[in-house]
């Protein structure tokens, strides 16, 4: 399946041509103390226990995304658009009149995205571009650049997919769980065993992004949609 980052508002799409070879997931905490631990207090530095203070929402860093084609460089250039407030010169125009009609400032901040790849139980991330860099690695005779190594970072920021209620075992939505490749698997077997009929083999493959359903190997996880998503 094609990683693709979206923005609803100003809207846009970045399609990746190849997609990340690595991706990175952070996330920090601050931990501190009750009263003072300085020598000048009387208490022993560490003599109080750790108490949490606040923690940053997760960072996504992906690496080597590449692009390739005359319009390289004009995705390039809305990724870094989309980190300015408005999501650029022109977007900011459109936000400015959204704004006067609902009375929200929506040109102060940078725009909210959406980072895509797999299904939902991969990475579905609502999160807004930190940073962006590129390198420009070949070029048309004319000038223009045709292909590009990208590593762009973003913060995730609250949505409502996170307030949902998820399964322990797969970090999704309620009653979904995956499953581990065997030897002797297939998609119809799974779908035989877990829905009770070979023909879901397909909505499993769609579900999974797979195209070729004769390369699920042992080993690999195989997600499993909960029966009322396969209805």
């Amino acid at each position: 399946m094609q990683a693709v980052i979206v923005c609803q508002v100003p809207p846009g799409v970045v399609k990746f041509d190849l997609n990340p070879d690595q991706i990175s997931v952070s996330r920090q905490s601050t931990m501190g103390s009750y009263g003072s631990s300085s020598s000048n207090s009387g208490t022993p530095g560490g003599s109080s226990p750790s108490i949490f203070k606040k923690s940053t929402p997760p960072v996504l860093t992906l690496n080597k995304v590449t692009f390739y084609g005359l319009d390289t460089k004009i995705r390039c250039d809305q990724l870094m658009e989309w980190m300015s407030p408005g999501g650029g010169m022109a977007g900011a125009l459109g936000m400015a009149a959204l704004s006067a009609a609902t009375g929200i400032n929506l040109v102060a901040r940078p725009p909210k995205v959406i980072f895509q790849w797999g299904p939902p139980t991969a990475f579905f991330v609502e999160a807004n571009i930190t940073a962006v860099n590129v390198t420009y690695t070949r070029f048309h005779p004319s000038g223009q650049p045709t292909r590009a190594e990208v590593t762009i970072r973003m913060q995730q920021q609250p949505s409502l997919l996170s307030l949902l209620a998820t399964n322990p075992t797969s970090a999704g939505l309620p009653g979904r769980k995956a499953h581990t490749v065997t030897a002797g698997d297939s998609l119809a077997r799974i779908a035989t065993d877990q829905y009770g009929a070979p023909g879901r083999w397909r909505q499993l493959a769609e579900a999974n992004g797979i195209d070729d359903p004769l390369r699920v190997r042992p080993g690999d996880r195989v997600y499993l949609p909960n029966p009322e998503e396969m209805r």
